[in-house]
């Protein structure tokens, strides 16, 4: 997937189970499992072809009688992303959701992965710190201890802006 894409960050193993299942038959896969991954909030509900058709959280699901089937428990709205949404859009949706995992689905709704809060944070984080390195005129790819001849290449605009500031104070000084 293209660089800054919700498909760069998902993860492809997202947890999915059916809709026509009992919620005893979810505790059963769960333990057989033995570990939900890292940020799991929510089961992801398909149908036989894979196709999203709504979300089991965990906390909903630990509260009803395990004789409940998954349909009569699930929420149908869900917040999904495409893999080649923008990240910085599922950023904010993230944010504006408190959202701490959601499903990553292709044109048919079918289910190809998951996107956790980690990654969004990470992407985040990413994001911030080329924002910073571009304020002091580096970019994330330029090595740090280069030696001189490169650093004044990629430099020159900040050092010319720099020497004729100093030049001015200079002057303005040797005034007074």
């Amino acid at each position: 997937y293209p660089e800054d894409t919700v498909g760069t960050l998902m993860d492809y193993e997202p947890v999915t189970i059916r809709e026509d299942i009992t919620l005893d038959l979810v505790y059963r896969y769960l333990r057989r499992m033995g570990e939900l991954p890292d940020h799991t909030d929510k089961l992801f509900v398909t149908d036989r072809y894979g196709v999203l058709t709504g979300i089991l959280l965990l906390r909903r699901m630990v509260a009803e009688d395990p004789a409940c089937r998954v349909s009569e428990v699930m929420a149908r709205a869900v917040v999904t992303f495409s893999p080649l949404d923008e990240a910085s859009a599922a950023a904010q949706a993230f944010e504006r959701y408190d959202l701490v995992s959601a499903p990553v689905v292709d044109a048919q709704r079918r289910v190809l992965g998951r996107l956790t809060v980690d990654a969004v944070v990470d992407f985040l984080q990413e994001a911030r710190n080329a924002e910073m390195l571009g304020r002091a005129g580096l970019r994330e790819e330029e090595d740090l201890f280069a030696g001189v001849g490169p650093s004044v290449r990629n430099r020159w605009p900040w050092l010319a802006v720099n020497l004729v500031t100093a030049l001015i104070a200079s002057r303005v000084i040797g005034l007074f």
